[in-house]
């Protein structure tokens, strides 16, 4: 069985650190794109597409409500009682830090997965 070397670990975290940090800048230009091309729409009152303003709010709400409980389960790595002081946490194991370290970077990413599949959607469908 292959045992996950400290340096491994050190190494797959930065590279799924520059992953999420593609994910977030594709999020921001596709924002920019889903922005413009709503604006565009709205711009003529008669002609505003009712289907699209019923997506505004409650994409947002069900993308975000995704979010914060996928960040919440991938930070307390399926253990709702995983330990919130760290500094006690870091006494007792000298790895505490790469731990919460993989565990922020697994939370981030499991944040921006909704938010970033719904507005890369809808710049697709927008297009």
């Amino acid at each position: 069985m292959w045992h996950q070397s400290t340096f491994d670990r050190l190494v797959s975290a930065n590279f799924e650190a520059w992953r999420i940090s593609i994910k977030i800048a594709e999020t921001m230009a596709a924002s920019q794109a889903v922005i413009g091309a709503r604006m565009t729409m709205f711009s003529n009152p008669a002609a505003m597409p009712i289907a699209e303003l019923n997506r505004l709010v409650p994409e947002k709400a069900l993308a975000f409500s995704k979010a914060n409980r996928g960040a919440t389960r991938a930070f307390s790595g399926g253990n709702p009682a995983a330990p919130t002081d760290i500094v006690a946490a870091m006494m007792s194991d000298g790895l505490v830090m790469l731990d919460w370290w993989e565990r922020s970077i697994a939370a981030t990413a499991a944040w921006w997965a909704p938010v970033h599949s719904q507005v890369t959607a809808n710049v697709r469908r927008l297009r």
